[in-house]
């Protein structure tokens, strides 16, 4: 295996380039998709790409995509993550994975080593959830995964994505017509922060993804009696509230209960909004994960039957609507095998670890055979300004990254030129 090094203060110094690109009326590193900073964010990608020596072009979803021919071409290995953020996020979620491929086409330029493969590098097109109930925007109009419905799909305000879409530059339908010829990529690389603790907790450098969290999303809307709260007697209410808390605990309760598996209520509202008033109406927006389908469905089941309950305790009426149902993703073994060999070939420590965060990754999965590589979070901390991860982890994942790709593509072609070798100084 040759030896060629990451330059990581090239890495830092664009990683702190982006961190400009902010929305700095909002806390921590805000950069969401469909705003003028997500633009920002893309357009400088494409400008390292374009530096890179990527031949670049942005597809009908705004997925910039950038190709190294290969020696051989009519094959391809695909890398990419995301650079938006969620509202208050962090520096390093999916631009680490950005950034770390783009170092990957720079090493094998400046090592004039050229792969069988085409190369190609992906910056995906609004990878967090957005105002319209959608995320993994970009990667699943690239798998056929977009269509009118998505289009009519409206944020709080009753603008449709086909209105919001043009803001950024996109067609709505192109949008429509970006779906990916995935027939030519031989795989799928994604490099990504754990966004957990459990790589610091064990002191490992490499987590090897075997599975991406399945999600089924809920919306659990009460109906009950506005009244006086000051002399409505308790055992006559139909307080919505109080049924609406009842399963918020029931998520917390169900979510305990399994292995790997998280329960989140995330958006709650009571109306009237008002301290004297018995609740009328009470909504409350969530959601499961787990790295089994049977616990994501006996979950539903269960969540179902508790708000029913609370409802039904108090006289209040429920309408349950699960608008997620996204089932879990193990990546594929071949790939996965390739990660670990590498990593222990180049002397880093790892784990095989559950990815409770979605990925575009995981969407790919269904066009191509798909392997994901973590780095450690500090503190396990992600989505929040308080998201970090050193350099010197950041590293050893990029090497392994470079390594991999050297590693598939010698599987499956003739393998790589290299003409000339030599390490990079960090």
């Amino acid at each position: 295996m040759s030896t060629i090094t990451p330059v990581g203060q090239r890495f830092s110094s664009e990683l702190t380039t982006l961190a400009t690109l902010v929305d700095s009326e909002r806390p921590g590193w805000t950069r969401r998709a469909l705003s003028e900073f997500d633009i920002a964010g893309r357009d400088y990608a494409r400008t390292l790409m374009k530096q890179a020596g990527l031949q670049t072009r942005v597809d009908g979803a705004g997925n910039v995509i950038g190709v190294l021919p290969g020696r051989l071409g009519g094959r391809e290995i695909m890398l990419g993550s995301h650079t938006d953020t969620v509202d208050g996020g962090g520096r390093f979620d999916g631009i680490t994975g950005v950034l770390g491929a783009i170092e990957v086409v720079r090493l094998l330029r400046e090592n004039d080593i050229r792969l069988d493969h085409d190369l190609v590098i992906v910056v995906f097109f609004n990878e967090e959830p957005n105002d319209f109930g959608f995320f993994c925007v970009g990667s699943r109009a690239m798998t056929g995964l977009v269509d009118r419905t998505t289009l009519a799909a409206t944020d709080t305000s009753g603008r449709s994505l086909a209105e919001a879409l043009p803001d950024s530059g996109i067609d709505p339908e192109a949008f429509l017509d970006a779906r990916y010829d995935f027939s030519k990529v031989t795989a799928f690389l994604e490099l990504h922060i754990e966004q957990g603790p459990e790589l610091e907790r064990m002191g490992r450098q490499i987590g090897v993804v075997e599975t991406i969290t399945g999600i089924n999303h809920f919306k659990a809307l009460f109906t009950g009696r506005q009244d006086h709260a000051g002399t409505t007697p308790m055992d006559v209410r139909a307080d919505a509230g109080c049924a609406a808390a009842g399963t918020v605990l029931a998520v917390e309760s169900i979510a305990e209960s399994g292995t790997n598996t998280r329960g989140t209520s995330g958006q709650i509202q009571f109306t009237p909004e008002a301290v004297n008033v018995v609740s009328a109406n009470a909504s409350v927006e969530g959601e499961f994960r787990g790295p089994e389908g049977s616990w994501l469905n006996e979950a539903q089941r269960r969540l179902t039957d508790a708000a029913n309950q609370n409802a039904d305790k108090r006289g209040v009426h429920v309408e349950m609507e699960w608008t997620t149902d996204d089932a879990p993703v193990p990546l594929h073994e071949p790939i996965t095998s390739t990660i670990a060999e590498v990593a222990d070939e180049l002397g880093h420590s790892r784990a095989t670890m559950f990815s409770g965060a979605g990925h575009d990754a995981g969407i790919i999965a269904a066009k191509t055979q798909v392997g994901m590589i973590f780095v450690p979070s500090h503190d396990g901390r992600s989505h929040c300004p308080e998201e970090f991860t050193e350099l010197d982890d950041i590293v050893p994942g990029i090497e392994v990254l470079l390594q991999t790709v050297l590693r598939l593509d010698g599987a499956t072609g003739s393998g790589a030129t290299a003409r000339s070798g030599g390490a990079q100084s960090r």
